[in-house]
């Protein structure tokens, strides 16, 4: 027994005379095992920076296209604050003008009421030899009191209306402006 397993055990001697013997074949496939094993980490390597390559690529195109839409936006916001300024100094005009016009207004209702005033005081002069048959001009005077305090609140309804007026054009163009720069 000791014959059998001495023959299926190989001494060293002998492994190292096969591998001397076979030293051509098993050179090839470890030299094909170390090239499959570079092309492999080489690839993984390729695909590593392709990935990394194409990830910054991605980036700088959506840094490029939230600096476009940012910009597109800062231009629409700059337009929008332009026309509505533009619409802010047209208004204040129109108020100015509102303001000279209910300012002349005023002017004319004082005239017309110190004229009222004044026909009212004409009328009230005693009757001479020549006006005797002329009628007492209480009627005439009344009626001019009456023109003058109509003169007075119409021109106090009529501020409050401009006033009204300008106000309502301010929000239009406010919200016409925000309308604008939401679409």
């Amino acid at each position: 027994m000791q014959t059998g397993g001495r023959q299926n055990r190989r001494s060293f001697s002998e492994m190292v005379s096969d591998l001397l013997k076979y030293w051509k074949p098993l050179a090839i496939v470890a030299l094909l095992a170390v090239i499959f094993a570079a092309r492999h980490f080489d690839r993984a390597e390729k695909y590593q920076r392709g990935r990394d390559a194409m990830a910054a690529e991605i980036s700088n195109r959506l840094k490029d296209g939230y600096i476009e839409q940012a910009k597109t936006a800062r231009e629409a916001e700059q337009k929008a604050a332009a026309a509505l300024a533009d619409r802010q100094t047209k208004l204040e005009k129109e108020k100015e003008n509102a303001k000279q016009t209910v300012t002349a207004m005023r002017f004319e209702l004082d005239r017309l009421q110190q004229y009222a005033k004044h026909q009212s005081s004409v009328r009230n002069m005693p009757a001479t030899a020549t006006t005797a048959a002329a009628s007492d001009g209480a009627a005439d005077s009344y009626g001019w009191q009456l023109f003058g305090k109509c003169a007075a609140e119409y021109a106090g309804l009529a501020e409050t209306a401009d006033g009204q007026a300008a106000d309502l054009k301010e929000w239009q163009a406010y919200g016409q402006t925000v309308i604008e720069q939401s679409k």
